[in-house]
Order: structure tokens, then C-alpha cells, then sequence
């Protein structure tokens, strides 16, 4: 079971398993993760130096949010996992009648939305955590340009990663309105998060 308390190594470990999960979403997730704690560390090395006192209020308020977002990319990072598990599970249903297959097709059905609805978060809280790097740009710790820059492209990675998982599983989903729904939404995400990150990284290799 994957959870926040195990080390980097045990995560590897099983990722680079053949077990299914944990897979590409909560991979997504985690660098996600890691593009976020790069804001709060970009904004710890700000506060409490006097050449940025001014850029303090906006620090600590990027801080914040930074820290709530972390945590949601982590516990999304275990949800994509359960839900794929939901998947899988499902799918080894028994179907020796017509009763038993309809009731595991309606289980499957079910386990693929929610295969969807983790990644789609995923790509909720990366667009939201770039936001933060681009509102820290030019009030941060210049030595810790950089990390801004890492940070961007780990949250680009994270909300390009989880669209690819959202779409793997709309693939499979008959209902028409939901994809069409989702399709929509996280194509939105992906052209705004993908614009953001590359802006960032772009205004951070401007200024090395």
C-alpha cells in the first residue's frame, strides 16, 4: 500500500516493480509535490532577509498555500493509487452471466471515473502551485532563481503526466457527458498550466 510514510527508496522500489501500482499518476503526483515544496523553499530562503523585508507578506502568504497544495498533491498521490487498484479490481470481476457482467461492467464504469477524477486533481492543485512561482517572480531570494525554474518544470511534468493518465482512462468510459465534461476541463488546465510553466521557466533563464 502506498502512503506518504515510506522513504524515496521504497517508492522507487515498488514503482520500478512489475507490480501496476503505484504507476505514471502518482509519479505525476509526487513530482508535483516536489515542484511545490521548491516554492516553499524559494520562499523560506526570502523571509527574514532584510534585502527582501518588503517581499515578507507576499512570502509567507505564498508559503501557505504552498504547504496546503503539497499535501493535497500527496494524498492525491494515494488516491490515483487506490483508484487504479478500484480498476483492476473490478476488471476481475466474475462475468459467467449476463447478470454477473452487467454488474461488473457498472463496476468498471465506476472504478474508471475515479481513475479519472485523481489525475484531474492532480492537474487542479499543478496549475494552482504554478501560479505561486509566477507570483514569486522578481520578489524572491535572487541565489534561488533556479529553484524556481526546477519547480516549474517539475509542476509542468506533473500536470502533463496526469493529463496523460486522465485520457488513458476517458478512453474506456461510455458516457458520453462525463468525457466530454473531463475532455473539456483538463484540456482548459493543460493549455493554462503548460503556458504558466513555460513562462516561468523562460523569466527565470532570462535572469541567469
Amino acid at each position: 500500500m502506498i502512503n506518504s510514510s515510506i522513504s524515496i527508496k521504497e517508492f522507487l522500489d515498488v514503482l520500478a516493480s512489475k507490480e501496476p501500482t503505484p504507476g505514471g499518476g502518482a509519479a505525476s503526483a509526487l513530482v508535483g509535490a516536489i515542484g511545490t515544496a521548491l516554492m516553499s523553499m524559494v520562499a523560506n530562503l526570502t523571509v527574514g532577509k532584510q534585502k527582501y523585508k518588503e517581499s515578507e507578506p507576499l512570502m509567507k502568504e505564498l508559503l501557505e498555500e504552498a504547504a496546503r497544495l503539497q499535501k493535497d498533491l500527496i494524498k492525491l498521490m494515494e488516491e490515483d493509487t487506490e483508484a487504479f487498484n478500484k480498476v483492476t479490481a473490478a476488471f476481475k470481476m466474475p462475468k459467467n452471466n449476463e447478470e454477473e457482467k452487467a454488474k461488473r461492467k457498472e463496476k468498471v464504469q465506476e472504478a474508471l471515473k475515479g481513475a479519472v477524477e485523481a489525475p484531474y486533481g492532480i492537474m487542479e492543485k499543478a496549475v494552482k502551485a504554478l501560479h505561486l512561482h509566477e507570483k514569486s517572480l522578481g520578489h524572491t531570494n535572487a541565489s534561488t532563481i533556479s529553484d524556481t525554474g526546477v519547480g516549474a518544470l517539475c509542476l509542468k511534468t506533473a500536470l502533463c503526466g496526469a493529463w496523460l493518465n486522465v485520457k488513458i482512462n476517458l478512453g474506456n468510459i461510455d458516457d458520453d457527458d462525463f468525457v466530454q465534461k473531463y475532455n473539456e476541463k483538463a484540456q482548459q488546465l493543460l493549455n493554462e498550466g503548460v503556458t504558466l510553466a513555460d513562462a516561468v521557466y523562460e523569466a527565470v533563464l532570462e535572469s541567469l
